[in-house]
């Protein structure tokens, strides 16, 4: 069940939350699509092409020129109070799938030792 509710949670909040974060700065208001369990592998493929797809939008209005930014009014601002550009927002989000990836593959781990 834990590693179930990882996945929900990276790819269908995190995975979005990142690239709205940029739309709303941008001043596209955006809403995060609602927090769903799936029953099947394939669900939650489709749900990670969709999340990938929906980067790819996001980053069609990017210029090149606006994913670093050195003043700090004119970065991001997070729900956890950190301020991150462009740039370092989704380098926070990719090791974010790391850490829950490190996480899922220590509880398999876990779970051979129990069998």
């Amino acid at each position: 069940m834990q590693i179930h509710s990882n996945v929900t949670f990276t790819y269908g909040e995190s995975g979005y939350s990142y690239c709205i974060y940029i739309q709303n700065f941008k001043d596209i208001n955006s809403i995060r699509p609602e927090k769903v369990n799936r029953s099947s592998i394939v669900d939650y493929i489709n749900d990670l092409d969709n999340v990938l797809k929906f980067t790819q939008q996001t980053f069609a209005i990017i210029e090149d020129d606006a994913l670093e930014e050195r003043d700090a009014s004119k970065k991001i601002r997070t729900t956890w109070g950190q301020l991150y550009d462009i740039e370092q927002l989704m380098e926070h989000a990719i090791v974010h799938i790391l850490r829950h990836r490190r996480q899922i593959e220590k509880f398999k781990t876990i779970l051979k030792q129990l069998h």
